[in-house]
């Protein structure tokens, strides 16, 4: 089966909160405190953050599947030049699994296992999960190619999709 890293796509004129925003939104998920979080943009999309901030209508969507290891943290955004804020819901994914097929691929890790460089990445072949998280990769959400699919037919906005072995950094 193939998976997919998803990233976030930003349109010109699309809604989001910004990289630099995003360290305020894993301080939310992590339940402390943070400042008040700012978004651009003025079109309707649906992969608002890079760090897995969703429309409603992406949550809902996720939430249908009834994949028991997605929860969703609600979280206001405000946009930076005018009085207005919107709701956001980040994706925490409960299910991190170790899939890489390390043989095969052409990693750069430290001794803490954290992944920090890819060249080649190849996964095991027998992985039952549709949505997770790849172990000691930071900020990575892995899917499997039919909720790829699906996310395409309903006309999410704002995801990009990276073949695990196109992912390089």
């Amino acid at each position: 089966m193939q998976f997919y890293f998803i990233k976030h796509s930003i349109n010109p004129g699309d809604k989001y909160v910004s990289f630099e925003a995003d360290s305020n939104l894993e301080l939310v998920l992590k339940g402390e405190s943070f400042r008040k979080i700012y978004y651009q943009g003025e079109f309707e999309t649906d992969f608002i953050s890079g760090y897995y901030g969703f429309s409603s209508k992406a949550k809902d969507f996720f939430l249908s599947l009834h994949i028991q290891h997605l929860e969703f943290v609600p979280v206001t955004v405000h946009h930076i030049k005018w009085e207005e804020s919107m709701e956001i819901y980040l994706m925490k994914v409960n299910k991190e699994i170790d899939a890489v097929d390390y043989e095969q691929s052409d990693l750069f890790q430290l001794s803490d296992k954290h992944i920090r460089g890819i060249d080649k990445l190849v996964f095991v072949k027998d992985i039952n999960e549709s949505v997770f998280k790849l172990k000691n990769l930071h900020h990575s959400i892995t899917v499997s190619e039919t909720i790829k699919n699906k996310i395409t037919e309903q006309g999410l906005k704002g995801f990009e999709f990276i073949p695990v072995e196109k992912y390089r950094f």
